[in-house]
């Protein structure tokens, strides 16, 4: 019988550290932001989803905010705006977090790069769910090199040297839209 009790003691203690297997689960989606990264913030509804036309080369040069940013609002101006660029495409790579994180290059510029993501459906909302969904199977029967048009989010990211990121940081995330031009 002390045995049950101490089992049952030590379960309770893991899940006070660590949360319920639900919890954990949701955790292993994402992090750094992650509400931000997936449209679920305080600040989504103020989001202006009309998209920019801009260049990989122009969104990497802008200049890199004041950190720590926000867990769950977004930073003026550049969040609250979607972006459309055409780019080549150089690699997609599945992320422990869900992501699939892609690199592009500007064609224009190849060595102007930067990330872009799309979060996996199963940690998404439901409202980009199905969104987030189209535009991963899309990108992935693409090869490197191909020319493709992409519609996201503005995003900074934490620099962590990531292969293809931006300097500043600066990402679409999360891909609305992926397709060839």
């Amino acid at each position: 019988m002390g045995n049950i009790a101490s089992r049952i003691a030590v379960v309770a203690l893991l899940v006070s550290i660590t949360g319920t297997p639900a919890q954990v689960k949701q955790r292993q989606c994402g992090f750094d932001r992650w509400a931000v990264k997936i449209l679920d913030d305080k600040d989504t509804a103020r989001i202006d989803f009309n998209p920019i036309d801009t260049r990989i080369a122009a969104l990497i040069a802008q200049p890199i905010h004041e950190i720590p940013y926000p867990d769950n609002s977004r930073i003026a101006p550049e969040e609250f705006r979607v972006y459309r660029v055409k780019a080549k495409l150089v690699a997609v790579k599945n992320e422990s977090d869900g992501d699939l994180h892609v690199i592009l290059a500007d064609p224009e510029h190849e060595t102007a790069t930067t990330v872009v993501e799309i979060p996996a459906p199963r940690c998404a909302t439901a409202k980009y769910a199905e969104q987030f969904g189209r535009a991963r199977e899309f990108v992935s029967g693409l090869s490197p090199g191909a020319s493709v048009t992409v519609i996201g989010v503005g995003f900074w990211d934490y620099i962590h040297n990531a292969r293809g990121a931006a300097k500043n940081g600066f990402e679409l995330h999360p891909v609305l839209e992926i397709k060839v031009p």
